[in-house]
């Protein structure tokens, strides 16, 4: 039975400037839950297309906002200026990104409009990997790691860290780039591949320094929290089913994951600590840890709320919208997040195509649909191009389920996942 939504009452009447969104249904459905509260939101974007991707904007789900902005999300003083009066001052109540491309812009904005905000250095040394490494010094949950920033230094690198490692550029999303090297061969290829990369996903410049970090083999969760005045509040930790080397890319997720006490107080410290590390006193974080035989590591915090419908995993077991949390936070209210309290469990299947191409067709919707208690969410058509990188961006929609423990939740999108079909044409097998 899934948990009812909590009281979000306190959303009436404020009106929330968003610096960008998150792609897909559980960033629309929480823009439509805080509307229905009472909400006023306002979103600065800076390419419709990365959203419709050509096709008619008022179609899509996020165009239900109050009021769009068609702005350079990149600039700082753009953006001040869209959310202040003549005189300087705020039109709005609060202003937040959980893009991870804006989230540090939003962190300034919200800071010189005097909003509440985290602190931006804190956002930034999440955002970028090597300053993670470097907060987290000798902790014992922190990864051995080398900022590369020129070829010659990699058989050094190679010499300190030992193989297997992982590469990734410092500072991206959706696990782009990100792959594990067995040897100086993939080392080297690696480094020219990633070095090449001097603008983001979405057009910030970037210096084409590459990260090494040690791999550390081991169980995968993430923890998904919110941070009020210092102090971290835990929904609980969620699954991550990885399709493995040489890439990393989600697969799957279930909610929650039981851990023995001693286990969760151990894993919950690791996490509670490394934002105490960075100053990060504000806000939701996505944090991804991985379990190995001499304890807890931490792989990457994201100060933002999760993606791949983790926030529905969240919400529909303990009543607590993670996205409308960190909403209220914007606003300067306080949401009572304690105590968590989980019911049932819930699971997401993300879906990927076997085939490179242009989709035909989708083949098994019917048989899908039919999965008792299962929710399908695709967000391609036919006439797109699939698997154009493989990154968490080459996913193509998902099932979900909320059921009576995440087992049966899980046991039940794999089900529904396996009914479906996605027909390209022009095909060349991935």
């Amino acid at each position: 039975m899934t948990a009812p939504l909590a009281d979000y009452s306190q959303f009436a009447g404020k009106r929330l400037a968003l610096v960008e969104n998150m792609l897909h249904h559980p960033f629309s459905l929480g823009l439509r839950q805080a509307q229905e509260h009472g909400l006023e939101v306002w979103l600065l974007i800076g390419d419709r297309n990365w959203y419709t991707h050509g096709r008619d904007w008022d179609a899509h789900p996020i165009s239900t906002v109050d009021r769009v902005f068609d702005v350079d999300t990149t600039d700082l003083r753009a953006v001040l200026d869209v959310v202040t009066d003549e005189s300087g001052r705020p039109l709005v109540d609060g202003l937040a990104s959980y893009s991870d491309y804006h989230t540090a812009l939003a962190a300034n904005a919200a800071k010189r409009l005097g909003l509440p905000g985290p602190d931006p250095s804190a956002v930034e040394a999440a955002n970028f990997k090597d300053r993670l490494r470097v907060a987290l010094g000798d902790e014992p949950f922190n990864i051995p790691h080398v900022l590369v920033t020129g070829h010659e230094q990699l058989p050094a690198a190679a010499a300190r860290l030992g193989f297997p490692m992982i590469a990734k550029p410092p500072a991206e999303a959706i696990s782009f780039g990100v792959r594990r090297v067995d040897d100086m061969a993939q080392l080297a290829d690696a480094w020219e591949e990633l070095s090449e990369v001097r603008r983001s996903l979405r057009g910030q410049p970037r210096a084409g320094h590459v990260l090494l970090e040690q791999y550390v083999e081991g169980v995968e969760v993430s923890v998904e929290t919110m941070t009020v005045d210092g102090h971290t509040h835990f929904y609980g930790v969620t699954s991550k089913d990885l399709f493995g080397d040489p890439a990393y890319v989600e697969c799957g997720h279930t909610f929650p994951v039981p851990l023995a006490d001693d286990e969760r107080e151990r894993l919950y410290h690791a996490v509670g600590r490394t934002l105490e590390l960075i100053g990060y006193r504000h806000g939701p974080c996505h944090t991804e840890v991985r379990r190995t035989e001499t304890g807890w590591r931490i792989i990457e915090a994201n100060p933002r709320t999760p993606s791949s419908c983790m926030t529905m995993l969240v919400t529909d077991v303990t009543g607590r919208s993670p996205i409308l949390d960190g909403w209220l936070l914007a606003l300067g209210e306080k949401p009572t997040i304690e105590p968590v309290i989980h019911s049932g469990g819930a699971a997401v299947r993300m879906l990927y195509p076997k085939q490179r191409g242009v989709l035909k067709r989708i083949d098994g919707i019917a048989e899908a649909r039919a999965v008792l208690g299962v929710e399908m969410l695709l967000h391609v058509e036919p006439g797109d191009p699939l698997l154009q990188r493989m990154d968490n961006s080459s996913c193509v929609g998902f099932t979900y389920c909320k059921g009576s423990d995440r087992v049966a939740a899980q046991e039940s999108v794999d089900k529904a996942a396996a009914c479906l079909d996605f027909v390209v044409e022009d095909a060349v097998q991935s």
